[in-house]
């Protein structure tokens, strides 16, 4: 098409330029067929005319290839792009399935007796309360015997307890981490009524760091089936 377009527009060109010598000499002249003049000049009117769409119709097809290239050229880019953020975030759900297979799951929580109704207390030095009742022991951290909980891992972890006493007994524990005392609920009974209280913390373990509800000197605690005194906890998250 286009070096047809190039041939009629030479011949177009030729016409005009020379157009003494290839128009006949009566045309030349100006006598003769003016019919034959007239159907000259609209003939090259109509190839011109042609030309004029033709070189419209080549430039927008030139046009249209710039902007197909260019359009393909940002899909090619969006699609790379769009790629990029695929593997990204599959790497990112990979580590995180990663982090959640290797997160050992701890977790406990018991009551003191669970049964009947019992009082506890009135020693000369603080006791190690030993919640008895089992309800979970997730990871197997904690211990029914000796009432301590024993990190398995460093981390980030949650206790929470609460204790009770009734008639004149007075009530008074708190949770020790190490050894040391962390937060603690007490209630001096002086209305002879029931007393409660809980506490909670998160707290920053190590490895081997022990946790534990201590019960004060001199002081009670009480449990039944309806388990009022209770210890528990879990791992928030590893470190």
């Amino acid at each position: 098409m286009t070096a047809l377009v190039f041939l009629v527009f030479s011949l177009y060109q030729c016409t005009l330029v020379q157009g003494a010598d290839v128009l006949p000499p009566e045309v030349q002249h100006g006598y003769g067929d003016h019919s034959l003049v007239s159907g000259i000049v609209r003939e090259l009117g109509e190839i011109k005319s042609v030309l004029k769409d033709q070189k419209v119709l080549l430039e927008e097809i030139k046009k249209g290839r710039t902007d197909g290239n260019a359009c393909s050229t940002e899909i090619q880019y969006e699609l790379k792009e769009l790629k990029s953020t695929v593997a990204d975030q599959k790497v990112k759900l990979e580590t995180l399935q990663k982090q959640l297979a290797d997160k050992p799951n701890v977790a406990f929580s018991a009551s003191l007796f669970g049964h009947g109704g019992e009082t506890v207390g009135g020693y000369a030095t603080e006791e190690i309360l030993k919640f008895q009742k089992v309800f979970t022991n997730i990871g197997n951290a904690y211990s029914p015997i000796t009432g301590v909980f024993t990190a398995p891992v460093k981390g980030v972890y949650y206790f929470g307890f609460s204790a009770f006493a009734n008639g004149k007994s007075s009530m008074g524990v708190h949770l020790r981490k190490n050894g040391n005392q962390v937060v603690a609920t007490y209630d001096y009974n002086s209305n002879h009524k029931d007393v409660n209280g809980a506490n909670r913390a998160v707290l920053i373990l190590e490895k081997g760091d022990e946790v534990y509800i201590g019960l004060w000197s001199q002081l009670h605690i009480f449990d039944s089936h309806n388990s009022v005194s209770t210890f528990s906890g879990f791992l928030i998250s590893p470190m």
